[in-house]
């Protein structure tokens, strides 16, 4: 059998920046033009704000919020860990999808210091919000 030498490759050079640019990439403006029909789009001044305006505004995760169970979501694992968790579930007494949660509420918990759980807790608020 012919194993071929892949790591032989060159990488190419990652380009570099000579100049920052200080301008926004975000255009102030609160009306532009669609290209297609020539429509007049309304855009939110200053619309490369508002998403950190948000993820300020919230730097919790409730983890004791109630969904019925067609607000559920299905969760794809390996059928090793789905049988844990099913094994976990039934040694507490509990439903799978709020073993998941204090899984997760302990993992959010126990490995990210307290700034991280701050971006997380944003990010996951303005999927929810926004």
């Amino acid at each position: 059998m012919t194993k071929l030498a892949l790591t032989n490759r060159k990488k190419k050079d990652r380009p570099t920046v000579e100049t920052p640019v200080s301008e926004s990439r975000f255009d102030d403006s609160k009306e532009i033009r669609d290209g297609k029909n020539g429509n007049n789009l309304q855009v939110a001044e200053n619309s490369s704000k508002n998403y950190s305006k948000l993820a300020t505004d919230v730097t919790t995760i409730d983890f004791d919020t109630q969904y019925s169970a067609k607000d559920r979501k299905t969760i794809k694992a390996d059928p090793d860990i789905k049988s844990l968790i099913e094994i976990f579930s039934d040694f507490e007494g509990t439903k799978a999808y709020e073993t998941l949660r204090q899984m997760t509420q302990y993992y959010y918990e126990n490995n990210y210091d307290e700034r991280a759980q701050r971006i997380i807790a944003s990010i996951q608020n303005n999927k929810f919000l926004g």
